[in-house]
C-alpha cells in the first residue's frame, strides 16, 4: 500500500525566500521527484522536472527488469502522486546541477511544503545539512526531527514489519519472456481492470500498469484515433508532431496522466498491444475527444466498444461545428459525375436484391433505371442452385414490403463503371433512395439487414448520408440486430414447380393448392400479360399460373421472332400492376404441362377483368364470367388496344384464312400411292409421290459428278440452298439451310425430309452442274393429317409417334394419301390412309385419344365421331374429362401461317 497518512500534530515546514511560480503537478516519477507544467499559451505549457530539496526516496527500478525496485520505492511514490498529482502548487527552485541535468528545488500544495510531507509520512531519509546556509542549514534540521519521529512512530519506510520485501514490484512485460497479450485479453475481457497511466504516446494510445498485478501495457482507445508524431530524421532529434498532436497529447494527459483508471480491455493486435476503452464517472474520455475535435472514429475498432454510436455522434458534432482536425471539413456532395443527374421521383418496379432496385421515372414515355444503394451491402441471394446468405432474403423481403409499387426520391450519389459486364450494362448508378422521409438504406442498416461499406478518407464517391449510415450501424451492433446478433433466420425451403421440368410435382401439389382455397402469394415473375410465378408461402412452393378465361397477345421472342399486336404492351402492364405485390390466388385447373389456371387478385380486383377493362386481353370461352364478358364488351365499344380494329376484325380473319390455308381443293377426290420417307411427328410427314425416284437418281448422278473444292469462306445463308455431306454415308445432297449458329448449320434435305445439323466446312454452293430446286422441284413432299393436331403431353406425344410407326413399319412406308386442302406454301393437309384396316391415320388418333380435332374443325363429319368416342371413354387425352391446353395452343394457326410464310421465301 501506500502507507498510513502524516500522523497528527506533526507541522509542516515552509521555507521562506523568492516569490513562488505557480504550476500544476503533471506527473510524480518518484517519491522526491515531479513535474509540473505551467498553462499552455498558443501550444503546449512549459514543463519542468524538479527533484524535492533535501531529501532523497528509495528509488525505482527498470521496468525491464535489469533494476529491481528499492524496497518501499513504489508505495513511496504513490503515496506522492495520490497527493499531488494534477493539483496546483507553486515551487521555488534553489539549485540546477548542469553536470546531472536536474534542478532542486521546493512544491508546495496548500502552502505546504511537499518535502515535508513526505519525510513525516515515513518516505523518505533527509540529507544530511551542507554549506553554511543558516536558513537551509535550519530546515534541514527540521525535516530530521521530522524524520526521527516517523522512524519512533515506525510508519512508512521504517515500518517494523519483516515483509518490505512484498512492496517490490515484479513488473511483467509483454513478449516472449513476459506475457502474451491475447491469454491477459482471455482473462480480463469485459472486466474493468484498475490502469495507472505512466504515459501518454499520442491522444488516443497510453501505457501504465494493470493493477495489482504490474503487467506493463500499451493501450489503444477502441475506435478512436488521434493526430500523432513522426520520428525525427536525425538521431536524437525531436519527433515531428501531425497538426494538432501535441493539443490532443496534453488534452489527455492534463486530465488522465498519472492517475487511477479503470480500463476495459476488448481487443488485441499482433504486437501484443491492447484495444480498451477507459472509463471516468465523470464523463467518456474518447467521446470528449471526439467532440472537441482532436480525434477520428476508426471504424473497425469502433466495433468493439460497448456503444459506438456515441462516438460516430461525437465526429459529427465537431464536423459539423469545424472544430480543430475538421476546420477544413466540408459536407459531402454528390460527385460532379453524379450532379448533372441531380435527383428524380419515381416508383419501384422491382426490388433485385437488399440493396439493389429498379426504379421507373416519371418521364413520358417512364424510363427503368436500375440502382444501387450507395454506401452499403447487403447478404447476397444464392443463384441457381446456390444457397442465399444469411439474412439476404429477409433484407429484399424488407424493401420489396415498404417499397414496390411506391413512391420514392432518388439522389444519385456517383456512378462507377462496369468494364466487365456480362449484362450490357457500361456503369453503374449508386444512389440514395427516400420514402417520404424515410431513408431506405439507413433503415436496412438500423434493422441488421445491411453493413456500411469502409470508405477511404479521401474517397469522396460515398453516400450523402454516410455519417446516419455509420450511426445506424453503431446502434445496430450495440442492440445485436440482425446481422450483428448471434441468432440467424430460419432456413427456408421453397419448392418451385414452376418449371418445365417440374411437371410431376406441380401435378402433385395441385391438390393442395386447390383445396386450399383463396391463398395469399406474391408474384415473383410475369410471363406475359396473363401467366405469372407466384410465390404461396403457406404451401412453401412458387407455381406456374395462368389466368382463367382470358387470353393475352404473345410476347416476342428471343431469337426475334415478333409477338402479336399489344403483346409487349400487355406484358408491360401486368409487370407494372403486379410484379412482386401482394396477391390472393385460387386455384381451378390444371393443363397438361403442370400450369396451374385460376383467378389472381391485386388489391381485391380480379387481374383477368382488370386486363379486359383496358383491352390487353380477350376472353378465351374458358371459364369467362359475367364480369369478365362486360369487361370484354366495354372495352370493344371504346376500341381499346386490341379492339381497335374491332369492327372489320370478322373479315380480316377470313382474308388471312383465304390466304394462308384453303388454296387448292382436290378436285379428283381420289387417293394417290405415296411413300413416307420422314416421320417429323404424329401428324406430319415427308413423303415421295410416285415417280420420284427418276429425279432423284438424275440429282444424285449430277451431285456424284461435281468437282468439290475446298471453300474455306463459304459462309451460307438461313433459307439457301446449297450442297451438305450426310453424315451416314458422306455423300452429298441437296439441302437448305435452315438456322446457323456459328460454324454449324442446320440444315433440311430437300429431296428426303430430313434434317441434321452440319459444320460450315461440309457445306458448298450449289454448283451450275446440280439442277436448282426451280428446275428441279424438291422431291419431299411436305404432308400433314388435315384437321387434327398432336398432344401436348409428351408421354402421349411419344405414344402417338409409335403407333404411327407401327402402322407405317407394316406397310413398308407405303400409304395412300387424299388431299383435303394445301397451302401457298405447298404444304398439303391430307387424309392418309392405313392399306390393313382401310381407316385413315387421322381417324385412328382421335379414334385412340392421341390426337384431337383442330378448334375450327370440331364439326368434321366422321372425325368428331371418333374423337367423342374417345372422350366418352376417357382415353389417353382425354383420361381427366377435356383435355385443357395452354396458350400456346390457340396460337396454332398462326404459327403455320408463319412456318408457311418463311418455307415459300425459302425457294420451295
Amino acid at each position: 500500500g501506500a502507507g498510513p497518512p502524516p500522523p497528527s500534530g506533526l507541522r509542516t515546514f515552509t521555507m521562506a525566500g523568492a516569490a513562488p511560480n505557480k504550476a500544476t503537478v503533471k506527473s510524480v516519477l518518484s517519491a522526491d521527484t515531479v513535474i509540473v507544467m505551467g498553462q499552455p499559451v498558443g501550444g503546449p505549457p512549459p514543463e519542468k522536472t524538479i527533484t524535492l530539496a533535501g531529501i532523497i526516496s528509495p528509488r525505482l527500478g527498470r521496468r525491464d527488469g535489469t533494476q529491481k525496485d528499492e524496497p518501499f520505492a513504489w508505495p513511496a511514490r504513490e503515496f506522492l502522486r495520490k497527493a499531488c498529482v494534477g493539483k496546483a502548487v507553486t515551487f521555488e527552485l534553489e539549485e540546477t546541477v548542469a553536470s546531472i541535468g536536474k534542478s532542486f528545488g521546493h512544491v508546495y500544495l496548500d502552502g505546504e511544503n511537499l518535502s515535508t510531507l513526505i519525510v513525516q509520512a515515513g518516505w523518505a531519509k533527509v540529507k544530511p545539512p551542507m554549506g553554511n546556509n543558516p536558513t537551509r542549514t535550519a530546515y534541514q534540521e527540521e525535516l530530521q526531527r521530522m524524520e526521527a519521529q516517523a522512524q519512533s512512530a515506525g510508519i512508512g519506510m521504517w515500518s517494523k514489519d519483516a515483509g518490505s520485501m512484498t512492496t517490490i514490484r515484479n513488473v511483467i512485460m509483454p513478449g516472449d519472456a513476459g506475457y502474451d497479450a491475447k491469454d491477459v485479453l482471455d482473462n480480463f475481457k469485459g472486466q474493468a481492470q484498475t490502469l495507472i497511466t505512466e504515459q501518454f504516446r499520442d491522444g488516443a494510445t497510453v501505457r501504465g500498469y494493470l493493477l495489482p498485478s504490474f503487467h506493463w501495457v500499451t493501450v489503444f482507445l477502441s475506435g478512436v484515433s488521434c493526430p500523432g508524431f513522426k520520428r525525427a530524421e536525425e538521431p536524437g532529434g525531436a519527433d515531428i508532431p501531425e497538426a494538432f498532436a501535441q493539443e490532443a497529447k496534453y488534452f489527455m494527459e492534463s486530465r488522465l496522466l498519472n492517475r487511477e483508471v479503470s480500463v476495459v480491455l476488448e481487443g488485441v493486435d499482433k504486437y501484443n498491444n491492447f484495444y480498451g476503452s477507459i472509463l471516468h464517472p465523470q464523463f467518456n474520455i474518447s467521446v470528449e475527444l471526439l467532440k472537441v475535435g482532436l480525434a477520428k472514429v476508426v471504424d473497425w475498432s469502433a466495433k468493439f466498444t460497448k456503444d459506438p454510436e456515441l462516438l460516430y455522434k461525437a465526429e459529427r458534432l465537431a464536423k459539423e461545428r469545424r472544430q480543430r482536425i475538421w476546420k477544413d471539413y466540408v459536407a459531402p456532395v454528390r460527385s460532379a459525375g453524379a450532379a448533372s443527374a441531380a435527383e428524380f421521383v419515381g416508383k419501384v418496379a422491382e426490388v433485385i436484391s437488399g440493396d439493389f432496385l429498379v426504379v421507373k421515372d416519371s418521364a413520358m414515355p417512364p424510363v427503368e433505371h436500375r440502382i444501387a444503394l450507395s454506401s452499403i451491402r447487403t447478404p447476397k441471394l444464392g443463384r441457381r442452385d446456390q444457397k442465399d446468405e444469411a439474412w439476404a432474403w429477409e433484407a429484399r423481403e424488407f424493401l420489396r414490403s415498404r417499397l414496390i409499387g411506391r413512391k420514392v426520391t432518388v439522389g444519385i450519389d456517383y456512378i462507377r463503371p462496369l468494364p466487365n459486364s456480362t449484362t450490357g450494362e457500361t456503369e453503374r448508378v449508386f444512389a440514395s433512395v427516400s420514402e417520404g422521409a424515410n431513408n431506405v438504406a439507413v433503415a436496412l442498416v438500423a434493422n441488421g439487414l445491411a453493413t456500411v461499406m469502409k470508405h477511404r478518407q479521401d474517397d469522396q464517391d460515398r453516400s450523402l448520408y454516410y455519417d446516419d449510415l455509420i450511426q445506424a450501424e453503431a446502434a445496430a451492433a450495440r442492440d445485436k440486430k440482425g446481422l450483428h446478433g448471434d441468432a440467424t433466420p430460419p432456413t427456408r425451403h421453397i419448392n418451385d414447380v414452376s418449371n418445365s421440368s417440374a411437371t410431376a410435382q406441380a401435378k402433385q401439389m395441385f391438390g393442395f393448392v386447390q383445396r386450399a382455397g383463396r391463398l395469399q402469394g406474391i408474384v415473383q415473375h410475369v410471363v406475359n400479360g396473363a401467366r405469372y410465378k407466384v410465390l404461396i408461402p403457406k404451401q412453401s412452393c412458387v407455381i406456374s399460373l395462368a389466368l382463367a378465361g382470358v387470353r393475352c397477345p404473345t410476347t416476342g421472342r428471343k431469337d426475334g421472332e415478333p409477338g402479336e399486336p399489344y403483346g409487349e404492351e400487355a406484358y408491360a402492364f401486368a409487370r407494372d400492376k403486379c410484379l412482386q405485390h401482394d396477391v390472393e390466388v385460387e386455384v381451378h385447373a390444371q393443363d397438361k404441362i403442370g400450369t396451374m389456371i385460376g383467378r389472381l387478385y391485386i388489391h381485391k380486383q380480379d387481374m383477368g377483368v382488370t386486363l379486359l377493362k383496358e383491352g390487353y386481353a380477350r376472353t378465351s370461352g374458358r371459364d369467362m364470367t359475367n364480369e369478365m364478358e362486360e369487361a370484354e364488351k366495354g372495352a370493344q365499344q371504346k376500341r381499346l388496344r386490341t379492339w381497335e380494329k374491332y369492327d372489320a376484325e370478322l373479315e380480316a380473319e377470313k382474308a388471312a384464312a383465304e390466304a394462308a390455308e384453303v388454296v387448292e381443293s382436290a378436285t379428283s377426290g381420289e387417293a394417290t400411292q405415296v411413300t413416307v420417307t420422314e416421320v417429323v411427328d404424329a401428324v406430319t410427314f415427308y413423303v415421295h409421290p410416285t415417280g420420284a425416284e427418276q429425279q432423284i437418281a438424275y440429282v444424285a448422278d449430277r451431285l456424284a459428278a461435281m468437282v468439290v473444292k475446298e471453300d474455306g469462306e463459304f459462309r451460307p445463308k438461313v433459307g439457301e440452298v446449297v450442297c451438305a455431306k450426310f453424315s451416314a454415308d458422306d455423300l452429298w445432297y441437296r439441302a437448305r439451310v435452315e438456322a446457323r449458329k456459328g460454324d454449324t448449320c442446320s440444315v433440311l434435305f430437300i429431296d428426303y425430309g430430313n434434317g441434321e445439323d452440319v459444320p460450315v466446312s461440309r457445306l458448298r454452293p450449289l454448283p451450275s452442274s446440280v439442277p436448282t430446286p426451280v428446275a428441279c422441284p424438291p422431291q419431299a413432299l411436305e404432308y400433314k393429317l388435315a384437321y387434327i393436331k398432336p398432344p401436348k403431353d409428351e408421354e402421349f406425344k411419344n405414344e402417338a409417334m409409335a403407333c404411327v410407326q407401327e402402322i407405317l413399319a407394316a406397310s413398308n412406308g407405303v400409304v395412300s394419301a387424299k388431299m383435303e386442302y394445301r397451302e401457298r406454301s405447298g404444304r398439303c393437309h391430307v387424309m392418309m390412309m392405313d392399306p390393313a384396316s382401310g381407316k385413315s391415320f387421322n381417324s385412328i388418333l382421335l379414334r385412340n385419344g392421341l390426337a384431337k380435332l383442330e378448334r375450327r374443325r370440331q364439326d368434321t363429319p366422321g372425325l368428331k365421331d371418333d374423337q367423342a368416342e374417345a372422350k366418352r371413354e376417357r382415353l389417353c387425352i382425354w383420361q381427366y374429362g377435356d383435355a385443357v391446353d395452354s396458350d400456346e395452343d390457340d396460337n396454332r394457326m398462326a404459327e403455320d401461317v408463319a412456318k408457311a410464310k418463311q418455307k415459300t421465301a425459302g425457294g420451295r
